[in-house]
């Protein structure tokens, strides 16, 4: 599995490896309440994106970019091609955090209105970000 060096220590392989699912590595709770932390080390962009019903999103490829994609509300169909192209899929609900590595298209399919933070690599300026990102025609994907 593809292990992005941009992450501090506290991701280790086995977080992944329920992939597309990541395991969120670090967690507190106690009588005030509970702190996850969704991501260490040196990171691009931060963003929180709201989606509604049908929406779809990506369905697109990022030549050097991963992203890790946390749900906060909702739920959603990811869908990708492994690198042997073949077309997989699953649904992701709230509280779970999904992997993006380079290379990899996807797409995301919103099930209920929703919201997650998109955490990324490399900064998202318009310009970075499209340099990175090649679209992919609306029938790439079967599903």
């Amino acid at each position: 599995m593809y292990l992005p060096k941009e992450l501090s220590d506290l991701f280790q392989e086995a977080h992944f490896s329920d992939y597309p699912f990541v395991e969120i590595p670090q967690s507190f709770t106690d009588d005030r309440g509970s702190i996850d932390n969704l991501a260490d080390g040196t990171l691009g962009d931060v963003a929180l994106i709201s989606s509604i019903k049908g929406a779809i999103r990506a369905n697109h490829v990022h030549a050097q970019d991963w992203h890790f994609s946390y749900l906060v509300e909702g739920s959603m169909e990811y869908i990708w091609k492994d690198l042997d192209g073949k077309e997989k899929f699953t649904t992701g609900i709230k509280g779970q955090m999904l992997f993006t590595p380079p290379g990899i298209p996807h797409k995301m399919v919103f099930l209920e209105d929703s919201l997650f933070i998109a955490i990324s690599a490399k900064n998202r300026s318009s310009e970075n970000y499209e340099q990175d990102t090649t679209r992919l025609p609306s029938d790439f994907f079967i599903k």
